[in-house]
């Protein structure tokens, strides 16, 4: 089974959202992928109940959402809204919002114990990835966010390099497998039910097949790219 995780973060309007979404219901059901919408969480109510049969996730949720917290979005609203999934501790939450490997780790803390499936962003600067301690910060940041005491049932881990998020760059295809296979590896000392881990970065039509293809790549968490049909289409 692959992941495919279209993050349509703030790019598409409400009525574009459900054009997507029209295309994605008629799909045939798939035993090797299993394709995830996260639209603007504005949506989802309306999304969720127009589209039944498609999976959405949230793109954020706040630690302090419930109660006399203005703007807020508490993590019981998405379970009305009947979400399964959500998108904790994406690159531009940390560089925009000062989210951090703590908070990130309080929001799957939190994501668990509301049944809700964490997909966990975690990724290097270009800065760190030329000097060679990719894996170094890899680790640190794994071993922020997970508790070796916690029992984790189905987590989705995203390796987001900082540098390849709408740049257009990406490493190699060898150094994403090795990446993802270090990961795997480390998360060992860990107790997960299951565990699956994707690529995101630049992920594109030119690249995603190959990307699929690698053999510790579970999936992948697509930007931009996913907000054109042709790309949706790509997975009919």
């Amino acid at each position: 089974m692959k992941y495919i995780i279209f993050n349509w973060k703030s790019y598409l309007n409400f009525k574009e959202s459900i054009k997507l979404s029209k295309i994605i219901s008629e799909f045939k059901k798939s035993k090797k992928l299993k394709i995830i919408s996260a639209p603007n969480n504005f949506f989802h109510l309306a999304l969720s109940e127009k589209f039944k049969k498609n999976t959405y996730a949230a793109q954020n949720f706040d630690l302090d959402g419930r109660g006399a917290s203005t703007g807020s979005l508490d993590i019981s609203h998405l379970k009305e809204n009947k979400i399964e999934y959500t998108i904790i501790g994406h690159s531009e939450m940390r560089s925009n919002h000062g989210e951090n490997d703590k908070i990130v780790s309080k929001k799957l803390e939190l994501s668990i114990n509301n049944k809700l499936i964490p997909i966990v962003c975690i990724g290097e600067s270009l800065k760190i990835y030329k000097s060679k301690k990719t894996k170094k910060y890899l680790r640190s940041q794994i071993n922020t966010i997970f508790k070796r005491t916690q029992k984790y049932d189905q987590i989705i881990l995203a390796y987001e390099p900082l540098w390849s998020i709408g740049t257009g760059l990406t490493p190699e295809l060898s150094e994403i497998d090795d990446i993802c296979k270090f990961l795997s590896k480390i998360l060992e000392k860990y107790t997960f039910k299951k565990i699956n881990i994707l690529y995101g970065g630049s992920v594109n039509l030119s690249n995603i097949s190959e990307i699929l293809k690698l053999q510790f790549v579970n999936g992948v968490l697509v930007g931009s790219a996913s907000t054109n049909s042709s790309f949706i289409k790509y997975f009919k």
